[in-house]
């Protein structure tokens, strides 16, 4: 492969992320998120197994799961901007040398520091969903951690959810690149959730947006 074929083969891949980050394709995103979250927990699946709901939330049906499927993100970073941006870059490239950017290491961040970032979205849909007469304890909870500028330290010690579990999700489950962990599941929540409550599963290989 010479690199203009090189090149094709990276516009493609960015056309593919822009079209994927499409409202179009919304369900197909918080889907994809569930099954990562179950290749993590090496649960065995098929595709028509997955439903959309009639009405949202929850965002995606997996036999008795509801799950609710959130993104947590750098502070500022937007992923349609993003993909967008890196497309038209690609496009524009006339040599691979031109699409090389120096980027900083990610800092590696503690357990307790990646979970206070799902804060302000869980206290938004709480207070939502709230207001709308949604009952929590029906839906569980999925927060995928696509960071550029951190990443987790493993080792790090998990601390307890106290404030996600007083506002009464039935279950929130952690998903990373690289990782996935259930934070914690209350006893009517799915079977293979409680069954994975508190261990941080390791992927062979990381897959990010």
């Amino acid at each position: 492969m010479d690199d203009t074929d090189y090149l094709r083969l990276l516009t493609d891949q960015a056309e593919q992320a822009n079209a994927f980050l499409s409202n179009a394709r919304k369900w197909e995103r918080e889907r994809w998120v569930c099954q990562r979250l179950l290749q993590g927990l090496n649960l065995s699946y098929r595709a028509e197994e997955f439903m959309p709901a009639g009405q949202e939330p929850p965002d995606v049906l997996f036999r008795e799961a509801r799950f609710e499927v959130f993104f947590v993100l750098d502070h500022g970073r937007r992923l349609n901007d993003e993909w967008r941006e890196e497309l038209t870059r690609r496009r524009s490239a006339l040599s691979l040398s031109q699409l090389v950017r120096r980027q900083a290491r990610p800092r590696r961040i503690r357990a307790k520091d990646l979970l206070q970032r799902l804060g302000p979205t869980l206290r938004k849909k709480a207070a939502s969903y709230h207001e709308r007469g949604i009952d929590l304890s029906e839906l569980d909870l999925v927060a995928f951690a696509s960071l550029k500028r951190e990443v987790l330290d493993l080792n790090s010690h998990f601390p307890a959810p106290t404030e996600y579990l007083r506002q009464g999700w039935r279950s929130l489950s952690l998903v990373g690149p690289t990782f996935v962990r259930v934070l914690y599941a209350h006893p009517d929540a799915p079977d293979f959730l409680r069954a994975n409550l508190g261990r941080s599963l390791i992927f062979d290989v990381g897959i990010t947006l």
